[in-house]
């Protein structure tokens, strides 16, 4: 499905993790069969790199470079949004037009994520997004993570007035379920829409709230677009089945994220190996014992394509 205008971006926008071989090198051919893969599982478009791709453990080069290569396989099949965060507003800036240059159709910024001595000021979030706006032409979609510096969402009007290029939110803060339902009364009519996140864990009670879509990692992003097709059509009740059959699953993400979710990613055949560079638990074999029996019970018919 090609998403033309960015008005139109609604739906399962998944974010592909970053594949390393065993040696901890960039795994470029895994990165653009996981494109295919989201591609294949329905996906309405794709964010990278994003924070279950470890983006804050690429170097600029690399970092410059799988995004293109994730561009140029998703081949205009769906919209690209570059994840551009970075720990100043230059380092912020340079990736948004980088991005710009490669294809992306938008770019996504949490506001720098490195704890230091003071945190963000009024000024500084206007000038950290000011500074990507002026660099790149796109949309910019504000993502209200809880890494870093979360923006109150009786702040986010002030942030818009001040950046009018932002046209999105992901608002993921905690309790990510109430902060999605504050921040659109508070500016959804200002924006062009609100995205969920948090792996679409709760993506029922998010699209209930008015989300207009989840930016989920891609173990089971086949299944998260069938739940949310149904949601569409007003099938409650096969909604809640489809994230039903990922209950499980759910659980284990929640534990141990990024690890676990390269790991489904591997036993789909997406990826080769699941090395992560951030710190991650592994996997013992009672987790990998559970994995087996929570998948065989999981309607998997997407991949291998």
């Amino acid at each position: 499905m090609t998403l033309d205008a960015p008005d139109t971006w609604r739906g399962i926008f998944a974010i592909p993790v970053t594949p390393f071989h065993a040696s901890g090198e960039l795994d470029l051919e895994s990165l653009v069969r996981q494109v295919r893969f989201c591609v294949a599982g329905g996906a309405h478009g794709l964010v990278y790199p994003g924070v279950v791709s470890e983006f804050f453990a690429l170097d600029a080069d690399e970092r410059r470079v799988a995004t293109e290569a994730v561009v140029k396989a998703a081949d205009g099949a769906v919209p690209v949004i570059a994840g551009v965060s970075a720990t100043s507003a230059p380092g912020a800036a340079r990736a948004a037009a980088d991005a710009e240059a490669l294809g992306a159709a938008g770019v996504m910024a949490t506001l720098p994520y490195v704890q230091h001595f003071f945190s963000p000021d009024d000024a500084y979030v206007d000038d950290y997004f000011g500074s990507i706006a002026a660099s790149c032409t796109v949309p910019i979609i504000l993502q209200n993570a809880r890494i870093g510096h979360p923006i109150a969402i009786s702040r986010l009007a002030s942030v818009l007035d001040a950046n009018p290029r932002i046209r999105y939110l992901k608002e993921e803060t905690n309790p990510s379920t109430h902060r999605l339902t504050e921040a659109i009364a508070a500016v959804g009519s200002r924006l062009d829409g609100v995205f969920a996140g948090l792996g679409g864990i709760y993506l029922m009670s998010e699209l209930d709230r008015g989300a207009v879509g989840s930016m989920p990692a891609p173990p089971f992003v086949d299944i998260l677009v069938r739940a949310y097709e149904q949601h569409e059509t007003q099938n409650r009740a096969g909604t809640r089945a489809e994230l039903t059959s990922l209950a499980g699953y759910f659980n284990l993400e929640l534990l141990y994220n990024v690890a676990v979710i390269k790991e489904v990613l591997v036993r789909r055949k997406v990826i080769d190996s699941a090395t992560c560079r951030t710190p991650a638990p592994r996997l013992d074999a009672v987790d990998l014992r559970e994995l087996d029996e929570l998948m065989s019970g999981i309607d998997l018919t997407a991949w291998p394509a």
